[in-house]
């Protein structure tokens, strides 16, 4: 359990409404996390916008780890190859057999790059994201975390060097897991969200029907975090909403995140509890005539990393970028332990400038 200090008072943002801006007071309520003036009874979906100049946070906590040997277990139905890499669908019915497999895997490979796939943001500022304060900034987070639900979670594991299990095949392997959720015909989204992720091979109508009940995964994903998942790292890319819908789901479907970012980091350490790396930051502390401004495929082409299977806003496909991001710019940039150490904890979107 996460003791949190006692909430501020509320914050009001302006923020997008159907075609014009209204104030949106934001209070650290526990069932009711925005507050509508009465000029705001109704609203409308939004363009998605997920920022990747929010602020971010410190985390970092030590840990020793050793290193057995991989078990093997039997394999998924692949619905995702390319080259010797497959993606791994986890649904409500293969859910056990696959959370095993990790657990086997967890002690060798001890870094974790994630992942989400959601339905997008239905509140976004009216000023440019840069010129918000950082109380407002994880306000907009938390108002869209809050009401919105996850969709696709990616996970990839790998090792020091970069490798990725294979459980013996000579196949390379990461994980997918679609959840249940999110109903495209009752729940708030953004439009233009849900087509991409159409248009990329998400089936509603099937995760819906076959997916896996969030309830059942958090403590599924509070055990193998104490297992060893990510104990090396956990590789993300602007994760701020990545770690927000991760502690949601790990505290339960009607969990409202905290009220203050401050708040925000001391849940992330108490859930996580693992050194974090977000890629964004890395680039952003390259050398300036590197340039590598922009979202991970601007960044991972930039590098030089080609998308081994999949394509972008696919959790899987995009959970093996971030880790093959994370290796390329960590051996350019962050040769030594001591260079990687002063963006350990330092997370794109949440709390630090």
């Amino acid at each position: 359990m996460c003791a949190l200090p006692n909430s501020p008072p509320a914050l009001t943002v302006d923020v997008l409404v159907g075609d014009r801006y209204v104030p949106v007071m934001i209070t650290s309520s526990p069932t009711t996390p925005f507050a509508f003036s009465s000029a705001t009874a109704t609203y409308t979906p939004m363009t998605p916008q997920v920022s990747t100049a929010l602020p971010a946070m410190m985390v970092a906590d030590g840990q020793y780890w050793t290193h057995p040997t991989v078990m093997s277990l039997p394999m998924a139905k692949s619905t995702a190859r390319a080259g010797n890499v497959v993606v791994r669908p986890v649904w409500a019915h293969n859910l056990r057999e696959e959370v095993e497999l990790i657990e086997s895997l967890l002690r060798r490979f001890r870094y974790a790059a994630v992942d989400t796939e959601f339905p997008g943001t239905v509140y976004r500022p009216k000023v440019p994201t840069y010129a918000l304060t950082a109380e407002k900034k994880y306000a907009l987070l938390k108002a869209n975390v809050d009401e919105l639900h996850l969709i696709q979670l990616g996970l990839t594991l790998f090792d020091a060097a970069g490798r990725l299990p294979d459980l013996g095949t000579g196949v390379q392997y990461v994980w997918e897991f679609n959840f249940r959720e999110f109903d495209v015909r009752r729940h708030r989204h953004a439009q233009e969200s849900i087509a991409l992720l159409r248009s990329k091979g998400v089936d509603f109508d099937r995760t819906r029907r076959d997916g896996i009940d969030a309830a059942a995964f958090g403590p599924r994903l509070r055990k193998l975090l104490r297992g060893g998942l990510g104990d090396a790292g956990v590789i993300t890319f602007s994760g701020a909403y990545d770690l927000a819908y991760l502690v949601k789901m790990m505290l339960g479907s009607g969990y409202k995140l905290p009220a203050t970012p401050a708040e925000f980091e001391s849940v992330v350490k108490a859930m996580i509890r693992k050194r974090l790396y977000d890629v964004k930051e890395m680039a952003r502390r390259c050398p300036r005539d590197v340039d590598l401004r922009g979202g991970l495929d601007r960044v991972a082409g930039k590098l030089d990393v080609r998308r081994a299977v999949g394509e972008a806003h696919q959790a899987g496909s995009d959970s093996l970028l971030t880790c093959q991001t994370f290796i390329k710019i960590r051996e350019r940039y962050f040769v030594g332990d001591d260079d990687l150490t002063t963006v350990a904890g330092i997370v794109a979107g949440i709390t630090a400038c």
